[in-house]
């Protein structure tokens, strides 16, 4: 039997049934044209009641366990990036064939409108551009218009340096992986918060000094939010 052609849909259909296993992920979905030859933008956004160590822990396991079935059955890689840039990168470093996801990761909405507010015209709003363009395979725009999402996350600048630092689903060498990953969790644990950084010494332990730092921010946060005695 011919093995069907890779394609969105196919993609799709098994992000659904991966996604259905979550239950930290506020919304998952797409903007734009899903064109697999092209990098698939998209965006991942947390439940407000979930910590974010394992909100982060989920994509990694939905992009690894997709990295994992492409590769088996298509001997494609997948790639997670944050910045344009990466997607130059991938082109020079990978020659395998991939699919190459351009991830937004938002804890609260108003992380999300200070960003992107840097980069669109003043007439635009980000939350109509949600409402007109946002494809959900996970929830639903009106997930993220809710008072508990729009509540501001103090640290939420942090989980923006998480999303762009974090290079698990980049299928970079071990050796180029350590190193970059090293550098940016010093910068954000000890230029940021003022504290020693762990010394990831493999991929496991790299993950975990990016959970680790999303437990500090989330107490962090919740003492900043205590009410005074």
């Amino acid at each position: 039997m011919t093995k069907q052609k890779l394609s969105w849909d196919i993609i799709k259909s098994f992000l659904e049934k991966e996604l259905k296993r979550t239950s930290h992920i506020l919304t998952f979905g797409t903007i734009g044209s899903c064109n697999i030859e092209h990098d698939i933008d998209t965006i991942i956004t947390k439940k407000p009641s979930s910590p974010s160590a394992e909100f982060f822990k989920e994509i990694h396991l939905i992009f690894d366990k997709l990295d994992g079935f492409l590769n088996k059955e298509y001997s494609t890689r997948v790639i997670r990036f944050n910045q344009s840039v990466e997607d130059f990168y991938s082109e020079e470093m990978i020659k395998s064939k991939k699919i190459r996801f351009h991830v937004l990761i938002y804890v609260c909405l108003p992380q999300l409108i200070t960003e992107w507010k840097l980069s669109l015209p003043k007439d635009q709003n980000p939350v109509h551009i949600l409402k007109k363009d946002y494809k959900c395979i996970l929830g639903s725009v009106g997930n993220i218009l809710t008072k508990e999402f729009n509540s501001e996350n103090y640290y939420s600048y942090m989980f923006t340096y998480i999303a762009m630092y974090d290079h698990v689903n980049f299928p970079l060498p071990k050796k180029f992986l350590l190193k970059i990953s090293n550098y940016y969790l010093n910068y954000l644990y000890k230029k940021r918060l003022g504290i020693n950084s762990p010394i990831a010494k493999n991929k496991e332990e790299i993950k975990k000094g990016f959970y680790e730092l999303c437990e500090i921010l989330d107490k962090k946060n919740e003492e900043r939010n205590a009410p005074a005695n």
